[in-house]
């Protein structure tokens, strides 16, 4: 009889040729014929380690992309897992690490277009890493906020990723007391308990206002400014508008439907049909609303009107009068994000980061630059 020695997975029916076997194993190492009938796999991170002559531990070390493997050890033990069609059991690992292998994150808005490329780039980054991701928003509701930190707290999620409404808050008190890493997006803190990434809106602001004072006089007779809800990034970028040109400013205008609905005051109480007025909105899509409702006036972008929004969110670009706007990486921040969250799961000990990604402005038909700029 041939017989073929190999390591085999799953479950075995014997014909004869065998002896009775233990179905607790979860691998077994047997001489088998052809009339031997396998099925299933349920081959495990020992079995890896034993046909590789390595421990465990480097095993493990590969499977979560650890640097500190050599690259012949890694290519070898990669060719095993591929080989053998190997799926790592992440509920065992979970069980015997304490670990869930899901992160909990929370916006403001899952609506908004830019949370939305942010969170597209977080899923991604996580599910390579074999990480799920527990989403959650506040829709700008303080109290809706700590009710979803305190249940990802509860459902012992492995770290947070939490776009907060304010930094002094009940929320930030209860992640200050949670073991938990957490890292703070679309807000900068000093906080030496948390990390956190956000765009540099100081910069945004500025760049806004420096095309604007870039234009003839003629064509900047007035300049409004338009923005939102009390936040940081908000308030940042106003700041460093102000900080170069003093504007008549709108607040509390948060939506689009508020930007379509801010047109009839800015026609009857600044005459922007009459007068060049330049507008600087702190979000793309109250400025799509501001400017369909002044193209509903017949009021005329570039000519009566100049426009510069904030984000340059996807639709931005495909608006009826194309939208100058100031750049942020939502992408890049969710891929910073992700990225860093789980460096702070795995290595608890590590040293805090704090990120400021930088802006860059989007020149389009609503505010384009002048012949001879």
């Amino acid at each position: 009889m041939n017989h073929l020695e190999s390591y085999v997975t799953g479950t075995i029916k014997n014909t004869g040729c065998l002896p009775a076997l233990s179905t607790t194993l979860p691998y077994v190492k047997v001489s088998f014929c052809n009339r031997c009938q396998l099925s299933g796999s349920v081959m495990n991170i020992n079995d890896i380690a034993a046909i590789a002559g390595v421990s465990k531990a480097t095993v493990s070390r590969v499977l979560a992309d650890s640097p500190n493997v050599r690259d012949s050890t890694r290519e070898r033990i990669q060719k095993i897992i591929r080989d053998n069609n190997f799926e790592p059991n992440f509920l065992a690992r979970s069980l015997s690490r304490r670990k869930t292998f899901s992160v909990g994150v929370i916006v403001e808005e899952m609506a908004n277009p830019f949370f939305g490329s942010i969170l597209s780039m977080i899923e991604n980054v996580l599910n390579d890493k074999h990480y799920t991701m527990s989403l959650s928003s506040s829709n700008w509701v303080k109290e809706k906020e700590f009710a979803a930190v305190r249940n990802m707290i509860r459902n012992s999620v492995d770290g947070m990723i939490v776009s907060p409404i304010a930094l002094k808050s009940e929320t930030i008190s209860i992640l200050e007391k949670s073991s938990i890493p957490v890292l703070l997006l679309n807000n900068y803190t000093d906080n030496p308990a948390f990390s956190c990434v956000t765009s540099d809106n100081l910069q945004g602001g500025s760049l806004a206002a420096d095309h604007l004072l870039s234009l003839p006089s003629s064509e900047r007779q007035q300049i409004i400014a338009v923005t939102g809800f009390k936040h940081q990034t908000l308030e940042e970028r106003m700041d460093g508008f102000t900080r170069r040109i003093k504007p008549e400013v709108y607040e509390e205008i948060n939506t689009y439907e508020d930007g379509l609905n801010l047109v009839p005051t800015l026609l009857t109480r600044n005459s922007i049909n009459e007068i060049k007025t330049c507008l600087f909105i702190t979000n793309d899509n109250v400025a799509m609303g501001v400017q369909e409702g002044l193209l509903r006036h017949q009021v005329n972008i570039p000519g009566d009107v100049r426009m510069i929004g904030y984000d340059n969110i996807d639709f931005s670009g495909r608006c009826r009068v194309p939208l100058t706007t100031i750049e942020q990486s939502p992408g890049e921040m969710g891929r910073i994000a992700a990225m860093e969250i789980l460096d702070m799961i795995e290595n608890p000990e590590k040293e805090l980061r704090k990120f400021r990604l930088p802006t860059r402005l989007i020149i389009r038909e609503s505010s384009p630059v002048m012949p001879g700029e």
